[in-house]
């Protein structure tokens, strides 16, 4: 009944009063004490409901006092369950003090790490575990690509391969999203072809992550076919193609799919808004902008996130509208953060009000003073002015917050392999041949 109840959405909360009234029971009533068939359900149900520490704290103790702790399975979910909690000391600590672990409780611990962004914990882990299976490379390869380490994600992937384990769904949609981030359209064309041949599934989350990494490497026709070649499209897969549109430029199509998803009576999420808002700027069509904003709480309910107001302020401030853009930041519900002030920073830059500009740069810098964007802008506009003195006391806050000129980087893809590159960077395994010439 515990194992029912908590596997079913909406009940987690019954499955542990039924575990309340097992546990309050006399030890040789029908119902039984709690066992290690038990505390697997309890700790899901748990998390479900109060997603804390402290309930699992609690759990913890209690199979302890039962002698369930011991068991390997119990073991592996309550580690998981403190990892989902955000506990991941915890979670640690109970791996550590496992006497007997299984390739689920290894795959766990590396999993917990990888998403608590401690990436290099769980490549050590990985690299200790006895005997690795599909679970053990999808977690460390999902977790490279959910921290950014996008070169990592390929190479990882590429070991997968020469340790002869086939990938599933999950593992590609990791590295598909590590293509799509380095721009690698040879490594992600290979991928796509590798699971045209050998039959994968193209669920909504595969053909989604292929739209979006076509898209971001400039190859937008790509995602159009695979986009039309679908039978069935969801909310994520239209906004995968409604935003690489609007990013590529071609707005009018990303409005066009948008409508379309609206006919079709399919409910747009706040994703698929940000990627029309963004079509809205770069077409420059201000009423249609501000038509979708407001549909978005009175048609769909949807709250507007910072995300949103900056594209609105973008929209009016590239119309050349600057005046109402710092109207609608005066208006709005929620605190503006540096990125919505930074949407007025870059229309005051175009439209070369430096008034407002200033004012922008000034905000930016009270919410964080490391902002290299307001500290050129108004190291410019002083110079262009001769104010020397303001000139000298931006280059003094640039100099006291340790703010340095990022290095540019690239990457290039050769025969599926990428390589980055930093400025002036002297690094590569093949150096000398770069070189050369």
């Amino acid at each position: 009944m515990i194992q029912a109840l908590s596997q079913t959405p909406g009940l987690e909360i019954k499955a542990l009063s039924v575990y309340t009234l097992q546990l309050c029971s006399e030890p040789n009533d029908s119902y039984g004490r709690p066992d290690c068939f038990t505390f697997p359900s309890v700790l899901k149900a748990c998390v479900s409901v109060f997603s804390s520490v402290k309930s699992i704290q609690q759990i913890h103790t209690q199979l302890m006092k039962l002698g369930t702790y011991s068991d390997v399975y119990v073991g592996s979910t309550l580690l998981d369950s403190y990892s989902k909690c955000n506990g991941i000391k915890y979670a640690q600590r109970v791996f550590e003090e496992m006497t007997d672990r299984n390739v689920v409780s290894w795959n766990s611990m590396i999993s917990a790490f990888a998403k608590s962004g401690d990436v290099d914990s769980a490549k050590r882990l990985f690299e200790e575990m006895p005997e690795k299976n599909l679970v053990s490379w999808t977690s460390l390869i999902s977790g490279y690509a959910q921290n950014g380490y996008f070169s990592e994600t390929l190479a990882t992937f590429e070991n997968m391969g020469k340790a002869g384990v086939k990938p599933n769904e999950i593992t590609l949609v990791s590295v598909i999203s590590a293509c799509a981030n380095l721009g690698a359209l040879g490594f992600g064309r290979r991928i796509h072809s590798f699971m045209e041949d050998n039959h994968y599934k193209f669920d909504l989350f595969v053909a989604s992550s292929l739209i979006d990494m076509y898209c971001k490497c400039g190859v937008v026709q790509d995602a159009l076919e695979l986009y039309k070649k679908m039978h069935l499209k969801n909310a994520i897969t239209c906004s995968s193609m409604i935003v690489g549109l609007a990013l590529n430029g071609r707005a009018m199509e990303a409005i066009e799919i948008f409508e379309e998803m609206r006919f079709q009576g399919m409910i747009p999420n706040e994703i698929t808004f940000i990627g029309v808002l963004c079509a809205c700027c770069h077409a420059g069509l201000v009423e249609k902008g501000e038509f979708y904003f407001s549909s978005m709480t009175k048609e769909y309910s949807l709250v507007p996130k910072l995300q949103h107001y900056a594209c609105i302020v973008d929209l009016l401030g590239r119309a050349g509208q600057l005046d109402q853009a710092y109207q609608f930041i005066k208006e709005m519900p929620i605190k503006p953060d540096a990125i919505v002030w930074g949407a007025l920073l870059g229309a005051c830059r175009i439209h070369k009000n430096n008034k407002l500009g200033m004012f922008a740069a000034q905000r930016i810098l009270e919410l964080d003073p490391k902002h290299s964007g307001g500290l050129v802008f108004l190291s410019n506009v002083y110079a262009r002015m001769g104010n020397w003195d303001g000139l000298k006391k931006v280059r003094r806050m640039m100099k006291t917050s340790g703010m340095k000129k990022v290095p540019g980087k690239s990457w290039i893809e050769v025969s599926n392999v990428v390589h980055q590159f930093f400025a002036g960077d002297k690094s590569h395994h093949q150096n000398d041949k770069i070189y050369a010439n």
